[in-house]
């Protein structure tokens, strides 16, 4: 079974070769996307589908629950672009590389 940081390493070499806006579809209501410098996991809403709910940290998941799923996506990776996406990395303030918060 593949482990939760072997995922978000070959998901996020995946999505920084996506173009700005496109997500990794997970499953019908989680997506995954590159931040710029992390892969942010998002649930969607379950009344609509195209639009973001929350941002979630899997490690506070069962990762067994999720591990197999997700090991699918990498051998059949499919991406969507997210208009809602979009513009939440259009309003983001800008990365400083090297700063610490």
């Amino acid at each position: 079974m593949i482990t939760l940081q072997e995922f978000c390493s070959d998901a996020s070499m995946l999505l920084r070769d996506q173009p700005r806006g496109a997500a990794a579809r997970l499953s019908q209501h989680v997506i995954a996307w590159w931040s710029g410098h992390a892969i942010v996991f998002t649930y969607l809403r379950e009344d609509n589908e195209t639009l973001i709910e929350e941002e979630f940290d899997p490690g506070d998941l069962q990762w067994d629950d999720w591990a197999d799923k997700f090991q699918r996506w990498l051998a059949l990776p499919a991406f969507e672009r997210f208009d809602e996406l979009e513009q939440w990395i259009r309003e983001s303030p800008p990365f400083e590389s090297g700063r610490i918060d």
